[in-house]
């Protein structure tokens, strides 16, 4: 087998090939350890380039970069992560001693499945991941030690029982029906349009008349704000009789004025504003304190379960979950959708399943 060297000068290519020739042996005698390896291409390297060929494992590595952190890192911080570094390493064993590149998103999920198993709190496994082995593999890849870290390839653990707890519980028929009632101007249209459409609060704030299709009776939004996704969706004959008691505007007219540009979140957002419309429904959510006392407490109920109501009212009525997903918009695909006239009555016959949510006696 013929291989250049590289090399002009005749006492170079020599040697080159003297190192070449070694480590081939070594190979042929199944004797070639990747320790050896890697010292035979250091020698090449720097005898060609004049240039050192730094190789470290893990454990040479973890050592170099705990050095380096006892300058800047506070006590508390490097004792942690000289804890959590000494277990990783010990988890690894004997592959220690191997090369730093060899360490593969495995290794990590492997460490992390056993923190779990030992009791350590799903939090605490992600940040063991996340904050703290995923320094130093960061830190050897911006250097070229590696080609990529290791912890990048891990995603986060799920809480499932804690999810669960905390997440958005849907309205019932007759607190929907309370919310619209005790709103008023643009905040029960607001209501009215979540309940029967499914679409999210920004996207209804930002609604304009130009988006509605009186003829159709359809609402189209090109471009939703949290996926980019476009919905076509039927008009609700609650949502219809409100619309007729307004003043129709055209084009880019704001269809909710009051709450066109106002922010969702914050102190004075729509979010807040929601929550007293809430409250003078008598509307009750349940706080769900963040675990350990730590970060903030979440309500269960709050205008985005107004979807999460929407969806629940067309499950309990019949409908088909494909059609569901279609009306609610869940889609990985950020591209238009252009419906059939078959598809759109299919929807609009969904969408009329939906009870009225207004008693006898209330005005639009």
């Amino acid at each position: 087998m013929k291989k250049s060297t590289k090399q002009r000068n005749r006492a170079q290519a020599l040697s080159v090939c003297v190192e070449m020739d070694k480590a081939s042996k070594l190979a042929v005698d199944k004797n070639l350890t990747a320790v050896q390896a890697r010292k035979i291409l250091a020698e090449m390297v720097e005898f060609s380039t004049g240039e050192k060929l730094t190789s470290y494992t893990p454990e040479t590595w973890i050592a170099e970069w705990l050095k380096n952190k006892a300058g800047g890192a506070s006590e508390g911080t490097l004792v942690r992560y000289k804890q959590v570094t000494r277990d990783f390493l010990e988890h690894l064993g004997g592959r220690a001693k191997a090369s730093l590149a060899s360490i593969t998103p495995g290794d990590i999920i492997g460490f992390r499945d056993r923190l779990r198993a030992e009791g350590r709190a799903v939090s605490t496994c992600n940040m063991v991941v996340k904050k703290i082995l995923s320094v130093p593999f960061e830190q050897a890849r911006r250097l070229g030690y590696i080609l990529s870290n290791p912890c990048h390839g891990v995603d986060l653990l799920r809480d499932r029982a804690e999810a669960r707890k905390g997440a958005k519980e849907p309205f019932t028929a007759a607190e929907v029906s309370a919310l619209v009632e005790s709103a008023e101007g643009d905040w029960r249209g607001a209501i009215l349009i979540a309940a029967t459409t499914g679409l999210r609060l920004g996207d209804i704030a930002d609604l304009s008349w130009g988006q509605l299709d009186f003829t159709e009776k359809l609402i189209r939004v090109e471009e939703t704000k949290k996926t980019g996704a476009s919905v076509t969706l039927p008009l609700h004959s609650d949502l219809e009789s409100w619309l007729s008691s307004r003043p129709r505007g055209i084009g880019k007219a704001p269809l909710l004025p009051s709450l066109r540009g106002v922010r969702v979140g914050g102190c004075n957002g729509l979010s807040q504003q929601f929550r007293a419309i809430m409250e003078k429904a008598g509307v009750v959510a349940k706080v769900v304190e963040a675990k350990g006392g730590a970060g903030r407490s979440r309500i269960t109920k709050g205008f985005h379960s107004l979807r999460h109501s929407f969806v629940s009212a067309l499950a309990n009525a019949g409908v088909h979950a494909d059609i569901r997903q279609k009306l609610a918009g869940h889609s990985d695909e950020r591209v238009h959708q252009n419906y059939t006239h078959h598809e759109i009555e299919t929807l609009r016959g969904a969408v009329s399943k939906i009870p009225s949510l207004r008693t006898k006696k209330s005005k639009p």
